[in-house]
């Protein structure tokens, strides 16, 4: 009888035990992390660099990115309205690649309400404290201007041709620019023009340009895609071009001779290292509140080592 109940007992025991060895390694499952992303645009080869980098990262990742782009850069309240759109969603985490840099106070507001982290990417948000993904602006600014003018021999004068001011990665880059030729007596900026945010620049206003001023030697622009516009709309004539952003065709315009010098900013390397600082926050890993990429300045010279290192 009592080798009965021993065996009962030591029965009991066992299924406790199980029960309670199985109860410790249950965990729950992790939620999967949504990150919403809105960039500036849809219709460049930047922009798509950009997007194919935050998908290979949100993959390797195992999160999941939305998102949504206006169709071109001066789309600035469909950009806000797509805003909306993934806050509505409750995503976990917003990255914006903003189209105004000082007008992002509204949705800031209600994503801190909601809890929602908000982090800006390759164009630094101005009018609030968030962190920021991407290239430092104002040093490639001025690295181009350095290039440029050696390349002119430190002489002549030069067109600034920019995109939209209310983006902090345009205005630094003029900024870089200028202040480097300070340093520069006999080169003299004589025009500047805004407005250009990823639009190429026509034959016809580029006639117009040297029709107003025909002593031009170089143009600082501050977007590949209007570089490329620049460099058709001068071809043969001399004048030396400097430009940012890492794509092909501008890559081939710099091999080719059209385009003199180009500040390589990867939209593929600023996309993944959005989503993996992104995925570090969320993890409570600490990072610096910027996370500034490298650029690499591309002339002739080095192009083709530029691209080997690619492949």
């Amino acid at each position: 009888m009592r080798k009965s109940i021993t065996k009962l007992f030591l029965a009991a025991l066992s299924l406790l035990c199980i029960s309670g060895c199985a109860g410790r390694d249950v965990r729950e499952p992790e939620q999967e992390i949504i990150i919403g992303v809105v960039t500036k645009s849809r219709n460049s080869e930047y922009w798509m660099s950009v997007n194919a980098g935050m998908e290979k990262a949100a993959k390797e990742r195992n999160v999941k990115t939305v998102i949504l782009s206006p169709d071109t850069e001066t789309d600035k309240k469909i950009q806000k309205k797509m805003i909306q759109d993934l806050l509505k969603m409750q995503v976990d985490a917003l990255a914006v690649s903003p189209i105004d840099s000082y007008d992002n106070q509204d949705y800031y507001a209600q994503a801190l309400e909601m809890g929602i982290p908000v982090y800006a990417y390759d164009t630094p948000i101005a009018d609030v404290e968030v962190p920021y993904i991407g290239i430092d602006n104002e040093t490639v600014g001025y690295e181009l201007a350095r290039v440029l003018a050696d390349k002119m021999e430190h002489r002549g004068n030069i067109a600034i041709i920019a995109g939209s001011r209310e983006q902090t990665s345009h205005e630094k880059r003029i900024a870089g620019f200028e202040k480097y030729m300070e340093q520069e007596p006999d080169i003299h900026i004589e025009v500047e023009k805004s407005g250009y945010s990823n639009l190429r620049v026509s034959e016809q206003e580029m006639e117009e340009i040297q029709a107003n001023y025909p002593n031009l030697d170089g143009i600082m622009t501050t977007s590949a895609v209007t570089a490329l516009g620049l460099a058709e709309a001068t071809r043969g004539s001399g004048i030396a071009i400097a430009t940012l952003d890492d794509q092909e065709d501008a890559i081939r315009a710099v091999e080719e001779g059209h385009i003199t010098v180009l500040g390589a900013q990867s939209g593929y390397e600023i996309g993944y290292e959005t989503v993996k600082y992104i995925v570090n926050d969320k993890k409570g890993i600490k990072q610096d509140r910027e996370k500034i990429l490298d650029t690499q300045i591309l002339t002739r010279e080095n192009v083709e080592d530029y691209q080997n290192l690619k492949k």
